[in-house]
């Protein structure tokens, strides 16, 4: 009696768990219908008419329209400032990890601080800085105003990794004779490859979408998928099949590269777990 209850508790929350992600992924299906509809079938009025696919948005978009270079820039610009991040942020908070000084916790605040300030308070001093430095419509100019937000992300997510590796560990290696350098290098990343990836998605993530300097640190040649979307709705219409087209292939590099890592993602998110392959 209690395994047939068991099943069926079972088969009822298996049944809400596919409503659930139906619903979750029912916009983004009707997205990638609505990128492969000509302008005619979107505007047929019967959303579930059986339709003949095309990627002439695909095709407009991106070749016709130069999207293609903003998909460029979208992936220099996340790329370039996840690095930088995860190069400073690392070792900064393996760093804090391990100090129990009051200007460490000064330092943490900080940060602390820098990640929940609005971008908009940011986005006027950056302009300036950066316009003095002539950097302002480069590749350069979101990258360094990406970090503002990835760095302390980055230092706050790896401390709280590295916190969850005894210090006995970084003892026995300093006694073994290894220098801080090797034990870091050598032990302790290979040891939070699970979080180390994990921080590495969800940085890369919020470069990619993020929208507000790009806005105003870029210029048409140096523009992202985000800022260069709005272009599509001009006077004359909104092309609504080629903005459907562009936010299929905004998303998708994200979400292929997260599913191809998942294991990672999800070892480093269940409370820091230390990896042992």
């Amino acid at each position: 009696m209690r395994l047939r209850s068991a099943s069926s508790r079972r088969r009822a929350l298996s049944l809400v768990l596919a409503v659930v992600l139906l619903v979750m992924l029912l916009p983004y299906v009707w997205l990638i219908l609505t990128s492969l509809k000509t302008r005619a079938d979107i505007f047929s009025g019967n959303p579930f008419e059986a339709f003949i696919p095309t990627l002439d948005n695909y095709r407009v978009a991106f070749l016709e329209k130069g999207f293609l270079r903003n998909l460029w820039n979208s992936t220099l610009i996340a790329t370039v400032a996840t690095g930088i991040a995860m190069v400073v942020g690392v070792p900064a908070g393996y760093a804090l990890s391990r100090s129990s000084s009051k200007s460490s916790t000064l330092v943490l605040f900080a940060l602390l601080a820098a990640r929940l300030l609005p971008a908009v308070i940011l986005a006027v001093p950056l302009f300036l800085i950066l316009s003095n430095f002539g950097l302002v419509g480069t590749h350069a100019a979101p990258v360094v105003a990406h970090l503002t937000f990835l760095v302390p992300f980055v230092c706050w997510m790896m401390r709280g990794f590295f916190l969850a590796v005894p210090k006995e560990l970084d003892e026995a290696a300093l006694m073994d004779g290894a220098s801080r350098s090797r034990y870091f290098f050598t032990l302790l990343l290979p040891m939070t490859r699970g979080p180390l990836v994990a921080t590495a998605i969800f940085a890369l993530i919020n470069s990619w979408n993020e929208l507000l300097y790009g806005l105003i640190l870029t210029n048409r040649t140096t523009a992202t998928l985000p800022v260069a979307t709005p272009s599509l709705m001009t006077p004359i219409g909104t092309f609504w099949g080629q903005i459907a087209a562009v936010g299929v292939v905004t998303t998708l590099p994200v979400l292929v590269f997260a599913l191809l890592v998942q294991r990672h993602i999800i070892r480093g998110m269940t409370g820091g777990a230390l990896s042992n392959d």
